[in-house]
Formats: structure tokens, sequence, C-alpha cells
């Protein structure tokens, strides 16, 4: 029988020794699904919007496909947390499309993300539907 060296692995090859490093994910991200019409765009993000994933999502929106189209509606009907990022995200992009002559919306927020959108009155600013069905039957 032959006793591994120290610099020799006691794991059978192939195997990773049991205190090596993994890889893990970097942080949280979003699933953002888009579906286009003809008029508008349609960004359905499932995760949540916070510091560390408001810069994906203003990546996927800030595109010149997404700058350009009529109305952009935001379903976040698969979004439970939303942090102050999220919040100037939304605001920033609401300006820079009313700005732009282009449309903004919410559709679908959760009770915990609907509470904070009341809580710094943002219902007063941002444009906010039921469903996004409502956001594309009103902007018509």
């Amino acid at each position: 029988m032959t006793v591994p060296h120290d610099h020799e692995a006691a794991e059978p090859r192939g195997t990773a020794p049991s205190d090596a490093l993994l890889p893990t994910a970097t942080g949280p991200t979003l699933s953002l699904v888009s579906r286009r019409g003809a008029r508008h765009a349609v960004v359905v993000v499932e995760g949540p919007i916070d510091y560390h994933t408001t810069p994906q999502l203003l990546g996927h929106l800030t595109t010149k496909e997404m700058q350009e189209v009529p109305l952009l509606v935001l379903d976040l009907s698969k979004v439970d947390f939303c942090d102050s990022s999220a919040l100037g995200a939304f605001v920033d992009l609401h300006r820079r499309r009313t700005d732009a002559g282009r449309a903004f919306g919410l559709a679908g927020t959760q009770p915990e993300v609907h509470r904070i959108l009341e809580l710094t009155r943002l219902t007063t600013v941002l444009p906010l539907y039921a469903t996004t069905q409502q956001a594309l039957a009103e902007s018509q």
C-alpha cells in the first residue's frame, strides 16, 4: 500500500477535496423576459430589485431598442422586494422616457412593492396598472 505524499490528494481522482472552494453565483440576478409589440415592449421581471440587481435591469431597459419603443411596461408581478435603488431607477426611467415623448408604466405590483411605492408617494408620480393588459389597453 502506498501512502500519499503531502502534496498528493487523498481523494480519488476527479473529485474535489472536501475543503475546496466550488464556484458560486456572484450575487442575485434578475430574470428579464421581454415581449415586443408594434408600439410597446413588456418586460417581465422576476426576482428582487435592489442595489445588486438594479444595474442589470437598467442595462436591459436602456438599450437602443428599449429606448425607442413608444411604451415600456415593467411587469412586476413576480417581484416581491425592491429597495431605494429600484425606486430611483423607476423615477429616472419615467423622467427620461417622458422627456423623450415616450411612455412608461409599472404593472402588477405585489403588496410589499406597492406599499413601498405608497410610502414614498411614488404612486402619485409613476403610472401604475393592475395588469400588463390594463397598461396596454389604457395606453392606446
